[in-house]
């Protein structure tokens, strides 16, 4: 009986975790701060709004996710900063006459994984993203149980 009680508490402890998150009007505010579509705002205020009932338990899923991609975001900017220096080099390498928009083609996916990779290294060096997406893993997997 003791180890069920200790179960409960434990994935009420871990349905506590998952549930903080940003509020969604902070997230509706970075969300409208995004330069991008309306329709991908749109998509991601849907996401904010999914959630999973475990047990008697409401869990916002989405408003985690949101949460743990804006804070990786803030936190990583290598892997940002990575992805648009490759992006620029591939325009301008598309900028070439003639030969330009066929090399782009081939070197763009190129450049962006090496951009990626590069920054992701920058990046990787603090294990505070690992550290982050390990602790969320778990979470996810407890609740799974």
């Amino acid at each position: 009986m003791s180890q069920t009680h200790h179960e409960n508490s434990e994935n009420a402890e871990i349905l506590k975790e998952l549930n903080l998150s940003l509020p969604l009007r902070k997230l509706t505010a970075h969300i409208d701060q995004l330069d991008v579509s309306a329709d991908f705002k749109a998509l991601l205020r849907d996401l904010a709004n999914v959630t999973w009932t475990v047990g008697s338990t409401v869990v916002a899923i989405g408003r985690k996710i949101l949460s743990v991609a804006i804070e990786i975001v803030t936190t990583f900017p290598g892997i940002l900063f990575g992805v648009a220096v490759a992006s620029i080099v591939t325009l301008i390498v598309g900028t070439i006459p003639l030969v330009g928009p066929l090399l782009a083609a081939f070197v763009g996916p190129i450049m962006l994984a090496t951009g990626l990779t590069m920054g992701a290294l920058s990046d990787f060096r603090s294990s505070a993203w690992s550290t982050k997406v390990a602790a969320l893993q778990a979470q996810l997997a407890a609740v799974k149980a």
